[in-house]
């Protein structure tokens, strides 16, 4: 077996359920920055994992691609406002199942099949509703075009395999693994504990034409087009990164891009060095 949490990072060989769910807790404490035993923290991460698998990687991609009609501004904008959805959507259904964000993360067990069913149902039909309002002020229906029923395929099985995880393991792990996919592969983006970091990172490079992020004798910085007028105030702009980006007006999401936000990512922190110990 080769179980893959995203961005390259990958365990190989069999891994029993019992190997599997230890490497899970792992990385997350390890290489996301969570901890995997609170139940708020982990869920808060699945919705990146699950908004990543269900709604990034597939056909939006296409729609991405390209001339497609979804700009990288747009992206930017677009998967933070639906990770922001999709999480308050799973702490609802949290709190109305009587689970306290600061509980254990087993508590999540205590949720059988049909309610683990009914969340990834009601997240599904969230994301591929034709009428869903993007925050670039489209419809779903108005970017997929003939490709809507293949990205309902795509939403529905993804999300449907979080409720097969659940229902072959247990609650805690299925929603354990979404978070550590999320949490590696998207490092960059909004709702996760590098994004802070990230943001920071990039402010201070925006103010240094000299910084390393611009490469030698700044080239990026010089071809850069002029900064929106709405973002040039840091302390605003990075209120906004850290509340709601999707708040962002295209000019300004665009130049952010060009900037090369998503480029200043922290590197994966190494797995800690197994000890004799954990081999009994």
């Amino acid at each position: 077996m080769s179980t893959t949490m995203g961005d390259g990072v990958t365990a190989r060989g069999e891994l029993s359920a019992e190997q599997e769910e230890n490497l899970v807790e792992v990385m997350l404490r390890h290489q996301v920055g969570i901890d995997p035993d609170h139940v708020g923290a982990v869920l808060d991460m699945a919705a990146v994992g699950l908004v990543n698998s269900a709604w990034r990687n597939s056909p939006v991609e296409d729609w991405h691609a390209g001339d497609g009609p979804l700009s990288d501004g747009d992206m930017l904008r677009v998967n933070a406002h639906t990770t922001h959805r999709v999480r308050d959507m799973i702490r609802r259904r949290r709190t109305d199942c009587g689970i306290d964000a600061h509980s254990p993360v087993t508590e999540l067990d205590r949720l059988d099949i049909e309610a683990v069913d009914w969340l990834m149902g009601r997240l599904c039909r969230w994301l591929i509703d034709p009428d869903r309002k993007l925050p670039i002020g489209v419809t779903l229906a108005d970017i997929a075009g003939d490709d809507l029923d293949e990205f309902t395929d795509h939403a529905a099985g993804t999300l449907g395999t979080v409720a097969i995880q659940a229902e072959e393991h247990s609650a805690h792990f299925a929603f354990r693994r979404a978070a550590a996919h999320g949490g590696l592969a998207c490092r960059h983006w909004w709702g996760t504990p590098t994004w802070p970091r990230l943001v920071d990172r990039f402010l201070t490079a925006l103010d240094d034409p000299t910084d390393p992020h611009w490469g030698p004798d700044g080239e990026r910085f010089s071809r850069l087009p002029t900064r929106p007028a709405r973002i040039k105030d840091n302390n605003g702009l990075r209120k906004l990164l850290l509340r709601h980006p999707w708040k962002l007006d295209t000019a300004s999401a665009d130049y952010l891009v060009t900037a090369g936000i998503g480029y200043l990512r922290d590197p994966i922190p190494p797995l800690p060095t197994p000890t004799a110990a954990d081999d009994h």
